[in-house]
């Protein structure tokens, strides 16, 4: 009976998280999971409305914790994620892997097509095993679970920690493969280009190959915007650069309304460097930036230091 109830908590938070507005589904939610009861008192969270504005695929992880902490998610996703039209390039690679020494991933988003691409050609984790393969915290477990051991996993969750680790290794020479965004309708966040960059800058050699089209969303995001201008919102959470530069395109450019009373939430320095270059104040950044559990914390503590 426990799985069953809460296998509907579930549910019902997944529902709820295809509307703009506040997550109304969000205290039945909590209740709903018997075996979480935990007094308001300790949720620091509880009541606090957080505007997120993460692509669909990561959406549901991060608001779902949120209703777990108490929290009443406004999802309005800033930007969106979907396949290349044509994988073509993509294939050709992994046809002449042979070629390569590495591949690179700095986002899960880049894993998902690697390991789309591989099943549609009908390769499988021996196929592969010569291709050594880098990934950053908990993305790494795609790798893993697929059968496919990673070779690097950096201390540091972030794509320079890949650099680092490589460096720190010796490898300095050799061919890396970089699953990559087609970005369209906004400038390119400088992830990738700094970080083919920074392995080219250890003397490596790299390919950089489209893997997913990551856009500006333009639709659907009237209410939250409304919400925002009318300080309805306690917090807002960036999980990368795309979405706040999209966020503010869609505010004409102009970040004074992030400036107010609304509390800014960055999920690690990277994300947090793009609103410092954006004149965004930034007050939560998390120390923990290798999983959604680690930022979620960090917007508690903000709350409890300052209830």
């Amino acid at each position: 009976m426990p799985n069953c109830i809460k296998a509907a908590g579930r549910l019902i938070a997944l529902l709820a998280l295809g509307s703009l507005a506040p997550l109304l589904a969000a205290e039945s939610v909590a209740t709903a999971r018997a075996t979480d009861l935990i007094d308001r008192a300790s949720l620091p969270l509880y009541g606090k409305t957080v505007l997120y504005t993460a692509p669909r695929n990561y959406a549901g992880r991060l608001g779902q914790l949120l209703i777990e902490r108490g929290a009443r998610p406004v999802w309005m996703p800033t930007i969106y994620i979907e396949p290349v039209p044509d994988y073509k390039v993509f294939d050709e690679v992994l046809r002449e892997r042979d070629k390569y020494d590495w591949i690179a991933f700095t986002s899960r988003n880049g894993i998902d097509a690697y390991l789309n691409r591989l099943y549609a050609l009908g390769l499988g984790p021996d196929d592969v095993r010569q291709l050594q393969s880098a990934a950053i915290g908990n993305d790494a477990r795609l790798l893993e679970q697929a059968g496919i051991k990673p070779a690097l996993v950096p201390p540091a969750p972030s794509p320079i920690g890949i650099v680092n680790e490589l460096k720190r290794r010796g490898i300095t020479s050799g061919t890396v493969l970089v699953p990559a965004p087609d970005v369209i309708g906004m400038d390119e966040p400088a992830v990738v280009p700094d970080f083919i960059r920074d392995l080219e800058a250890i003397g490596l050699k790299t390919r950089r190959v489209p893997a997913y089209v990551t856009a500006r969303e333009t639709q659907g995001l009237e209410r939250g915007t409304r919400m925002l201008l009318n300080g309805e919102i306690d917090m807002i959470a960036f999980t990368s650069r795309g979405e706040i530069d999209s966020l503010l395109a869609h505010l004409g450019g102009d970040s004074a309304v992030l400036n107010q009373k609304t509390v800014v939430a960055c999920f690690g320095p990277i994300t947090s460097e793009g609103a410092r270059l954006r004149n965004i104040r930034i007050d939560v950044v998390a120390r923990d930036y290798s999983r959604f559990e680690g930022f979620v914390a960090a917007m508690e503590d903000w709350f409890r230091k300052r209830p």
